[in-house]
């Protein structure tokens, strides 16, 4: 009997010139359209909020350089990026918080100044971080628990959270009548 491989997409190496340059052209035509470049009718392909079919195509260019690259990519992996990537949806709420906060900041001024922008970013960053490490840390500590019964080794059964409610109640039991209207 042959042992079979588990299947594994992976771009072929051709590709890599040609993600190369859809990935490059792309991000410099966006750059372009943000100084207010105007493309009319093709607008649409490049809208984010409606997921253009051009966005989606410097997407799949960008995961295949990312997909040939990750050996290249893999040092790029610091313990704190990990940290936040793992608590992700937490650190975007906080994150969130922090732009308010930035808008609040800024007021009626077009911009912040130099120190206002370091510090705001920095408390961002810092706050971004602790974040991650409480909720890994609850993580941790949630997967350590035991899940069975120390006293006899046997799993406990899971209570449910709301106590069920017979669906047959005859109508009479469950709603009191009201009194005959007075002629």
């Amino acid at each position: 009997m042959l042992a079979s491989k588990p299947a594994t997409l992976r771009p072929r190496s051709g590709a890599i010139p040609d993600a190369m340059i859809v990935g490059v052209s792309l991000f410099e035509l966006r750059r372009a359209l943000s100084k207010g470049m105007n493309l009319g009718p093709f607008e649409e392909l490049f809208d984010k909020w409606h997921l253009g079919p051009i966005r989606l195509m410097n997407f799949a260019a960008v995961a295949v350089l990312v997909i040939l690259f990750q050996s290249v990519l893999k040092p790029l992996a610091v313990h704190p990026l990990v940290l936040m990537g793992q608590a992700s949806l937490q650190v975007f709420c906080v994150h969130l918080l922090f732009v308010f906060a930035g808008l609040t900041l800024l007021g009626n001024a077009s911009m912040l100044s130099g120190a206002k922008q370091a510090g705001l970013l920095a408390v961002t960053f810092a706050a971004m971080l602790i974040t991650a490490k409480i909720f890994s840390k609850a993580e941790a500590k949630q997967e350590r628990q035991p899940k069975t019964n120390p006293s006899d080794g046997a799993p406990q059964p899971r209570e449910p959270a709301i106590e069920p409610v017979p669906v047959h109640t005859p109508l009479s039991s469950a709603v009191t009548p009201l009194p005959a209207p007075a002629d």
